[in-house]
């Protein structure tokens, strides 16, 4: 099993001021350091339904990258790193720091994870049993998705499983409703980013018992 980091990262939702999310203000103060260059790009496609305009450049530096989509403040790990993902948090507390007064009302830690070794043993686990009626009743199967909400540990989480091409997918999203920048700082202080994707492989070692390539580390 390996993870997607392009799927992957933190989300917070807010007013964001999209004026304020421009190379020159992420370089000043995320990024200060002289010898970190950062670098620019449109997205080239955007979801169905969603205004171009609402959308600032995604800015990257080696590590991470930075795109305000409407009211989510996306950080995506550029690589499969942990430390990517420390600096992440880092990131994302400086930003609180620097604007405090920006209303939020929720943020979330993703992961998505990719298992290219489907065995029928895994299959018959997550596979409901309606499928061979529906298939009797004359429905063509092209693609399957399984969502759960959980409590994992406490933490909310949207739990969803997609099976397509003798591929899973295995996507975690752990939702936080906070009512400031100050609750943010709270709750992912009691729990970091780190500590979720820990809970998750875990999860999913236990349960359906895939293993990350690679190891946590």
């Amino acid at each position: 099993m390996k993870l997607d980091q392009s799927f992957s990262g933190l989300v917070i939702v807010g007013g964001w001021n999209s004026h304020i999310f421009n190379p020159n203000w992420i370089k000043r103060y995320l990024f200060p350091a002289e010898d970190e260059k950062l670098t620019i790009d449109i997205q080239a496609q955007f979801p169905q339904g969603f205004n171009p305009q609402f959308i600032s450049p995604r800015i990257s530096s080696k590590d991470v990258r930075i795109l305000l989509q409407g009211n989510k403040l996306n950080f995506i790990p550029i690589k499969d790193k942990n430390e990517n993902l420390n600096l992440i948090q880092d990131l994302a507390l400086q930003l609180a720091d620097y604007l405090p007064h920006t209303p939020v009302s929720g943020y979330g830690v993703n992961f998505f994870f990719t298992e290219n070794h489907v065995n029928e043993d895994l299959i018959n686990l997550i596979c409901p049993k309606d499928l061979e009626k529906i298939e009797q009743f004359g429905a063509s199967l092209t693609g399957e998705e399984y969502t759960r909400r959980l409590l994992l540990n406490e933490h909310p989480l949207n739990f969803t499983i997609g099976l397509e091409d003798k591929k899973f997918t295995f996507k975690f999203n752990f939702y936080f409703q906070i009512g400031n920048l100050a609750a943010f700082k709270g709750k992912i202080a009691e729990t970091s980013i780190l500590e979720l994707k820990e809970e998750a492989v875990k999860f999913l070692a236990e349960i359906y018992d895939v293993e990350l390539e690679g190891g946590i580390e």
